[in-house]
């Protein structure tokens, strides 16, 4: 366990200059620029300090209490106010106040982030603990099972993965228990599903067959498995589906549901023929059309098939 470092508080001070306006007795400076882009830019100015005291504030506000747990906050904030003082006619004095105002926020970021990182990922392995999936890997890629947890804290979301970055499943606020409760969802819906080992070779076998009669291709030859896909989801559809083929008819079957059968199928054989998975060489592998990502094991291996074929045995 690394031990928590201890909050830090950055408090801020408004300087007074942000707040006073020009005296009445001060001396007028003669501008050739015309009044109304005289007026043009000190409305904008205003709103540069108003912006500038806006966002102060709120890192004033973010550091106050576990700052690693706002750390992408207080990061967005210290962008907006350099954005500011990078486009601002402000004096010289105000943008170097700013600038050493937030300096001691931004010299702590790596240390926050660093906490953010692992607090997050400890309450994470815990929630996912709660749902019996164990948590391993290495920010921002954390695995388990076939499964890949990016984590995007700056952006502040996590995206759920079917094997390493192939099928994204979900995606959800950074937010441990809810990330545990989506990557329960879509196990339980991948898996759920019964499979009749005789029933699936039989419809690959019929797949195979249609898909090599619609490309020319004799019978032995290696299928692309994107096709194979297709007609196997034309297959398992149900007699409405057939008689009035819409949307609301159609019984889901795409890429994760084929990958998770084909790993789960024990059968190999069917009608005196051999079913053969071909693994995809690197020129298949440059489009996601070419190729199909397979588990090998629940702890995450697996391979990449391009291919499908039926031989004689």
């Amino acid at each position: 366990m690394v031990k928590e470092a201890q909050n830090t508080c950055i408090m801020f001070m408004i300087p007074q200059a942000y707040y006073t306006a020009m005296d009445a007795s001060d001396p007028i400076e003669r501008s050739a620029e015309p009044v109304t882009d005289v007026l043009r830019t000190l409305s904008r100015e205003e709103a540069n300090i108003r912006n500038i005291r806006k966002a102060i504030r709120a890192i004033e506000r973010y550091t106050e209490n576990e700052p690693s747990s706002n750390i992408y906050k207080i990061k967005q904030e210290i962008a907006r106010v350099e954005k500011i003082l990078n486009q601002t006619k402000l004096t010289d004095f105000v943008e170097e106040d700013v600038g050493q105002r937030i300096q001691p926020v931004k010299s702590k970021m790596p240390e926050w982030e660093e906490q953010a990182q692992k607090s997050f990922g400890r309450r994470l392995e815990d929630a996912l603990g709660q749902v019996n999936f164990e948590l391993s890997g290495h920010y921002p890629l954390l695995k388990t099972m076939f499964y890949t947890i990016e984590v995007k804290l700056e952006a502040g979301s996590v995206v759920i993965w079917y094997g390493p970055l192939q099928e994204r499943l979900d995606a959800c606020k950074p937010i441990p228990e809810v990330v545990a409760k989506k990557l329960a969802a879509n196990h339980k819906k991948i898996t759920g599903r019964g499979l009749d080992d005789e029933v699936f070779i039989l419809n690959l076998f019929e797949a195979y067959k249609a898909a090599a009669h619609r490309s020319e291709k004799n019978f032995g030859d290696s299928i692309p498995v994107s096709d194979i896909l297709l007609e196997c989801a034309l297959l398992i559809q149900g007699k409405k589906f057939r008689t009035n083929p819409v949307k609301s008819s159609y019984k889901e079957y795409g890429r994760v549901f084929f990958s998770y059968d084909l790993y789960r199928l024990k059968a190999r054989t069917v009608n005196g023929h051999e079913l053969s998975l071909v693994t995809a060489t690197r020129a298949y592998t440059r489009r996601r059309a070419g190729f199909l990502w397979v588990p090998s094991s629940e702890r995450g291996d697996g391979t990449y098939i391009s291919h499908v074929r039926f031989r004689d045995v």
